[in-house]
């Protein structure tokens, strides 16, 4: 099934490099096209491309909701 609205991206979270020519010139960019991404399912690319930015969670470590009373 065609869906023109897939066809360009919903959510674009893109890294730039640093402009500094100690760094690696790599961009990343993860681009997101279903509208309808669940909050967890956002939550986990999220942490995803946090990791391919070159953040790094510890064992402990994730990112998530938190409910305050």
């Amino acid at each position: 099934m065609h869906k023109p609205a897939l066809e360009k991206p919903y959510i674009q979270l893109i890294c730039n490099p640093y402009e500094d020519n100690s760094s690696v010139n790599t961009r990343v960019t993860i681009d997101i096209m279903e509208k309808n991404l669940s909050r967890d399912d956002m939550i986990e690319v999220l942490s995803k491309f946090m990791v391919a930015a070159g953040y790094h969670f510890g064992p402990e470590e994730y990112l998530g909701i938190e409910e305050h009373p």
